[in-house]
């Protein structure tokens, strides 16, 4: 399968089965429960988006637009974005099927999100940074740097934002978060370690670094810049040591919950989760040497 850089139609023909592709998206949301991924890759499970969510996405769209432009060599003021994010507001909520738990939670939010992306636009807007790519979907085959096994399906994904430095290309993510401060090593990991495999693998050559730029949600907003290393030979051996497994699984079909923390953020704990039984699959019971009707 080519490497390439794809359109947003393009990368959606791959949302189909679970041995179409791998993606930072669909690891990290096995990692943190087999469950709530077999409800939605599996089962075919779609509930709207949270607010938090639903705002993150419409950040994204805001500082896409604004990019987009630069990229283009048109600088587009605050304003613009702001207005552009007005527009299109509406109709991204009825997309979703946002429901507003109060009359007013619309226009608060449409607000939040102003002012975050303003806040952003105030330090970089100026930074004269050289735009490589803006919301770059990409499919690249998947080469185990250890073992040098090519395996047989494609890794997919978006990189939000490709700035060219003195120093090389630096991969770039927004995250829209509720609470500043740096982040742990491996909080990020899969996701750094997807990008930067698929940056090299379609560029044939290595990233500079890679950035996390958190809009933070506090009462007067502000913009954190996370810094990372190039990935190295231990990330991706570590990220495809996850993808092995994963894959694994899958094959298996073995999704048992993982009950924590992550459950207070899950839109499924209190409708679907709570129906499940705990049987496992014909297939691992038969490598287990147990009757399917046990």
């Amino acid at each position: 399968m080519p490497n390439e850089i794809l359109s947003r139609t393009a990368l959606s023909k791959y949302r189909g089965g679970l041995t179409d592709y791998v993606s930072a998206s669909r690891l990290s949301l096995w990692l943190r429960c087999p469950l709530a991924f077999k409800f939605r890759y599996v089962d075919g499970i779609r509930t709207p988006p949270s607010a938090n969510l639903f705002l993150g996405k419409r950040v994204h769209d805001g500082l896409e637009y604004y990019y987009r432009h630069a990229q283009a060599g048109v600088r587009l003021s605050g304003p613009e974005v702001a207005r552009h994010i007005a527009r299109h507001w509406e109709g991204a909520a009825d997309a979703e099927q946002i429901v507003w738990e109060k009359a007013d939670d619309s226009q608060s939010l449409l607000t939040k999100c102003q002012d975050l992306v303003a806040c952003y636009l105030d330090r970089f807007a100026d930074a004269g940074e050289q735009i490589l790519g803006v919301e770059s979907a990409m499919e690249a085959t998947l080469l185990d740097p250890v073992t040098g096994e090519r395996l047989a399906l494609p890794m997919v994904g978006i990189v939000d934002l490709l700035v060219e430095t003195n120093d090389g290309p630096i991969l770039v993510d927004f995250k829209t978060v509720g609470r500043g401060g740096t982040p742990v090593a491996q909080q990020h990991e899969i996701q750094l370690g997807c990008y930067s495999l698929l940056f090299r693998e379609l560029m044939g050559t290595l990233e500079s670094g890679l950035e996390i730029r958190s809009l933070v949600k506090t009462k007067r907003p502000k913009v954190e810049v996370h810094r990372f290393e190039p990935r190295s030979a231990r990330h991706l051996a570590r990220l495809f040591t996850v993808i092995r497994e994963y894959l694994k699984a899958i094959q298996r079909g073995v999704f048992n919950f993982r009950p924590g923390m992550a459950c207070l953020f899950c839109d499924v704990r209190e409708t679907h989760c709570p129906t499940w039984s705990g049987h496992r699959s014909p297939i691992q019971k038969e490598e287990d040497g147990i009757w399917p009707n046990c």
